[in-house]
């Protein structure tokens, strides 16, 4: 078997692969002997069906099952002998093959190959390093938003409509003076300050009180979804119901114990939630970090060709991942208008160069096996949310799918660390809000 290569553009090389035509007449006769053994024909036994007929009625099957085997059995050496990295399966092309006597079998296999980049200077990339403190401040904080989750509403006689009330309206909504689909409602719950409506609208109805009666003038925005309705100006005759506060629970013991804690005791409640909290922080920071590491990786690096293969994977990985969040709203089949390459193919080809570069720096740093350190630290924070940490770690060590997520987990984690020990010149201070959110 002879191999010679050609670079072609991007990540492609053309490898032209020429079997000999002593091996080109076994994989002929292999072919030929499993027709001549099994092929059925009106008129002849199985097994004693004339050359010439056999060829006539199966010759296509013949020859294709003989390519296909010349193909299988030199592929894998070709590429071998070619020293590329090939990625994917290479496009097959058939370029001489007429199994007639001592000629030869010649193809083409057009293959992709793992881009070689030139590992840059971690140190230009000039990042703020996250960071954040949880305070006492942020944990009394989170109490007074697990009372509001707790809270009741209720309707409070002569109550102002205000930020944080909940109102209870009719509407009924004129344009030119003429009523419009969708522009009527009875019974319309509103939390102020929550609640989107069009611009002006609820602002209109602060400092009115329940049982009043009045007119709001309004705008529709530019980007309004309903055609009819872009742009327009409108008038909606308002009818407040009610007017409700939220009623907020004591922090006492009964309160106490709906988030499990047994005790009671508000310094066990303050703990417990001091170590949630704590948990989510360290996500979040290493999150946002990972995040504006990656970004300027990407940025800093440029466009370069990535295999298509690598390509197709993350447009198959960004599918399912739409596809599981689209069923989570309830929808239980995507729309026949849905394609995935269109919609996906610029983020696939983002997150495919970020693959590429992040394989890459693994190498460069060393870390292409997982630290024993950075795996504990994995099972650790996923272990310290539940009641009985050791339990939970020998489960998942146990489970050899488990540990293998964790273990990739650990080499990430180790080359973010180690990229941005070399990346950042400063640190960026943020609150808990501003990277857990208010729950």
């Amino acid at each position: 078997m002879q191999v010679s290569t050609e670079k072609k553009e991007g990540v492609k090389h053309l490898l032209t692969v020429t079997v000999p035509a002593e091996d080109v007449k076994k994989a002929y006769e292999v072919s030929f002997r499993k027709y001549a053994k099994n092929a059925k024909i009106d008129g002849f036994r199985k097994g004693h069906i004339p050359t010439k007929v056999l060829e006539q009625q199966f010759g296509g099957q013949i020859y294709s099952e003989a390519y296909d085997s010349l193909v299988n059995q030199t592929l894998g050496q070709a590429i071998e002998e070619s020293k590329l990295a090939v990625v994917g399966y290479p496009k097959i092309e058939v370029k001489s093959a007429t199994f007639k006597q001592d000629e030869d079998f010649v193809y083409e296999a057009t293959v992709e190959v793992t881009p070689k980049l030139e590992i840059k200077p971690f140190e230009d990339l000039k990042l703020k390093k996250i960071v954040s403190e949880l305070s006492d401040a942020d944990v009394d904080n989170m109490i007074e938003t697990l009372r509001k989750q707790q809270g009741k509403w209720q309707v409070k006689d002569g109550a102002v409509v205000a930020k944080d009330t909940r109102i209870s309206i009719n509407f009924t909504g004129r344009c030119d003076g003429v009523e419009f689909e969708g522009g009527k409602a009875e019974n319309f719950d509103i939390t102020v300050g929550q609640t989107q409506m069009i611009p002006g609208f609820v602002e209109q109805i602060e400092g009115h009180k329940a049982g009043e009666s009045f007119t709001i003038q309004v705008k529709f925005p530019e980007e309004y979804h309903a055609e009819n309705l872009k742009g327009k100006d409108a008038e909606f005759d308002i009818v407040v119901n009610s007017v409700s506060e939220l009623a907020l629970p004591e922090v006492n013991v009964d309160f106490i114990k709906l988030f499990g804690v047994k005790d009671g005791s508000i310094d066990t409640f303050k703990a417990d939630l001091r170590k949630n909290m704590q948990r989510e922080l360290d996500r979040a920071i290493y999150t946002q970090n990972r995040a504006q590491l990656f970004d300027a990786l990407v940025a800093q690096y440029g466009d370069f060709d990535v295999p298509e293969a690598y390509v197709q994977s993350e447009v198959s990985r960004l599918a399912k991942n739409f596809e599981m969040q689209m069923r989570a709203y309830g929808m239980k089949k995507l729309p026949e208008s849905f394609k995935q390459d269109e919609m996906f193919k610029e983020e696939a080809v983002k997150d495919a160069r970020l693959g590429t570069i992040v394989r890459q720096i693994i190498v460069e740093l060393g870390c292409t096996k997982p630290s024993d350190s950075y795996v504990d630290a994995q099972l650790n924070q996923i272990a310290s949310a539940y009641e009985d940490p050791a339990e939970v770690i020998a489960q998942i060590r146990k489970d050899k799918n488990q540990l293998e997520n964790v273990e990739n987990a650990a080499i990430e984690a180790e080359v973010v660390e180690k990229l941005l020990a070399k990346a950042c010149d400063g640190e960026q201070k943020k609150a808990f809000n501003e990277l857990v959110g208010r729950r």
